[in-house]
């Protein structure tokens, strides 16, 4: 039996670029991964006491400005991120969904979208991805709309809208906002909607927890269409940042008290924890946690069949307002998006029991870089 070291990581740093998130979505771009590292299995987080805050050059910087910030910016990497649990009608089934648009500006400039849906009633899995040369979007209107291969991604302050066909799958929504923005920042900055990663690059992250979503499904040419309707998580972040040596654990939950919870969690290829801190919204105010305050303890692993990737499926959330077990609707949930953004990550919807109920959607990135430790290389 391996033996796997699991200890989850409690760290004080300014954060490095989340992933914001990560939604993100497992996203390092077109070829930048170095490679040549040998692929390992998960070892778990190990503690690491990363070096203090630095000092907050964020506020120097432009102010978030919504809805003018929709837009795209042109930074070296952004990406608009959905996902969500919808209800349909009138057969009574729920779909878990996650579609991410992200465009990179190097040598050359590249849109990249994926999408996924599962069934939650039988676990099969819908999933497309598709890269362009380029930025497929009207650029002649405020916010944003992408427009690639027949997909459509658009939005524009509270109003979003999604319309994609793949895996012999259409979906289309229309998405609205009626809650606060939920600006991210670090612990004891004063600068939100900014996070200050030292030398890897400041970013800019927002996210509309919340949005109300309406629309219609039909899987398969010869099915009738399903109306949906549901909550729909959105993440927009971009600047100028360097992520290709992390992985993480993020978290977007719905509580049953009411909460929004983001959660991510930061390592480095040999299972280091680096910090682990996210934000709280409740009744419509929202606070960054800070790391000491916040715990993510993994619980189970799963061992993908196809890339052989292990990934931590099974977690103990430990929140300021009490323990959570979060657990996969299916742990079956990979991605692998070797033909558009070259990685491989897991991104699925999640139980959340404990202290408070709920659902959501996590994200497991940069497993398949983590190096073996040296009693799991001899096994």
């Amino acid at each position: 039996m391996k033996q796997r070291r699991r200890r989850h990581a409690r760290a004080y740093l300014a954060p490095l670029l989340v992933l914001a998130v990560i939604a993100g979505a497992g996203f390092y771009f077109l070829g930048v991964l170095e490679r040549g590292e040998p692929p390992g299995p998960p070892v778990g987080l190990t503690g690491s006491a990363g070096p203090k805050p630095a000092a907050e050059r964020t506020a120097t910087l432009p102010a978030l400005n919504l809805p003018a910030d929709d837009a795209i910016h042109g930074s070296g990497m952004e990406w608009w991120y959905y996902s969500g649990i919808l209800d349909a009608q009138p057969t009574g089934n729920r779909y878990a969904f996650h579609v991410a648009v992200f465009v990179a500006n190097a040598l050359v400039k590249h849109t990249v979208m994926q999408v996924a849906m599962t069934d939650l009633q039988t676990g099969q899995r819908y999933t497309r991805q598709s890269r362009t040369a380029g930025l497929p979007a009207q650029l002649d209107k405020a916010g944003f709309d992408f427009r690639q291969d027949g997909w459509q991604v658009s939005g524009s302050g509270p109003m979003h809208s999604i319309k994609t066909e793949f895996d012999g799958v259409e979906l289309t929504l229309q998405l609205r906002d009626e809650h606060p923005v939920v600006a991210h920042r670090a612990s004891g900055s004063q600068t939100p909607g900014l996070l200050d990663f030292g030398e890897s690059g400041i970013s800019y992250y927002y996210s509309r927890p919340r949005m109300s979503a309406t629309g219609e499904v039909r899987v398969g040419k010869q099915a009738s269409a399903q109306a949906l309707k549901g909550t729909v998580w959105f993440d927009h972040q971009w600047g100028d940042f360097d992520v290709t040596r992390l992985g993480w654990n993020w978290l977007a939950l719905h509580l049953s008290d009411g909460s929004d919870v983001m959660v991510y969690q930061l390592f480095d290829r040999e299972g280091h924890g680096i910090v682990t801190t996210g934000t709280l919204t409740r009744t419509g105010a929202s606070r960054p946690l800070a790391p000491g305050e916040v715990s993510l303890t993994p619980m189970r692993t799963w061992t993908s069949p196809r890339s052989k990737i292990e990934y931590a499926v099974d977690w103990k959330l430990q929140l300021p307002t009490g323990e959570h077990h979060i657990q996969p609707f299916f742990d079956n949930s990979e991605f692998d998006a070797s033909a558009s953004s070259a990685n491989i990550y897991w991104e699925g919807p999640v139980r959340v029991s404990g202290s408070a109920k709920g659902e959501g959607f996590m994200e497991l990135s940069g497993y398949e870089r983590l190096r073996p430790t040296p009693a799991a290389s001899s096994k």
